[in-house]
């Protein structure tokens, strides 16, 4: 499988770390912060989606201001922490490393920020490995630039046709992202989607765990 293609588009949440602790415990945070009550929190929250989403699911009634607050407030909470619990999953660095060490062009495509991202990069110590990391804010600082459009942005940037392009993620998202670029997609099943819901969006590939991706 490896050898069939030259550039890997990897998600991070969920997909090379595991992040959710420390996310979940930013927006309890956030909302304990500005007095907010959120009884749907646990039914609304996942890792992966951007922030408005999250913060419109869980407010859908209040402003468009006031959801920004929330969206303001939890990147402080997340974004400057100093203490983040997040690990990568067993096996991926040696995936990673493995992809670098045959030469082929890695990328990260993420709804993560890019402070953040850079920070849990040089925390996995994967920063030497990246090609290029594509994240909402790269040229928007309203962070209006969704998974389908950061990764059409690394097709871009690659300098290969999408048919050598594989993109590997834990969500929906991930996948959908991939075949609105007509490039392949490969779904890991250790993130925050069942196996069940990411075969309902025919990946091109699917793996367990780390070893089978290098198998």
């Amino acid at each position: 499988m490896i050898d069939r293609f030259e550039v890997f588009c990897f998600d991070f949440d969920g997909t090379i770390g595991d992040t959710e602790p420390d996310i979940r415990n930013a927006w309890l945070k956030a909302l304990d912060k500005l007095n907010w009550t959120a009884d749907n929190f646990d039914e609304v929250f996942r890792v992966g989606p951007p922030l408005q989403v999250t913060a419109k699911a869980l407010f859908p009634d209040k402003s468009d201001e006031e959801r920004e607050l929330l969206q303001n407030t939890y990147k402080h909470f997340y974004d400057d922490c100093d203490d983040h619990v997040a690990q990568p999953y067993p096996g991926m660095i040696q995936v990673l490393q493995k992809l670098h060490a045959l030469g082929k062009r890695v990328y990260i495509v993420t709804n993560k920020r890019g402070k953040i991202l850079h920070k849990m990069m040089k925390r996995f110590d994967l920063l030497k490995i990246s090609h290029g990391m594509f994240f909402p804010d790269i040229a928007d600082k309203d962070n209006h630039i969704f998974k389908n459009n950061l990764l059409a942005m690394a097709i871009r940037s690659c300098g290969f046709s999408a048919e050598k392009v594989l993109m590997i993620g834990d969500t929906v998202l991930d996948i959908r992202a991939a075949k609105v670029n007509n490039c392949f997609s490969a779904a890991v099943t250790w993130g925050y989607s069942s196996r069940e819901e990411l075969l309902s969006v025919d990946p091109d590939y699917i793996f367990d765990n780390a070893e089978e991706f290098l198998s």
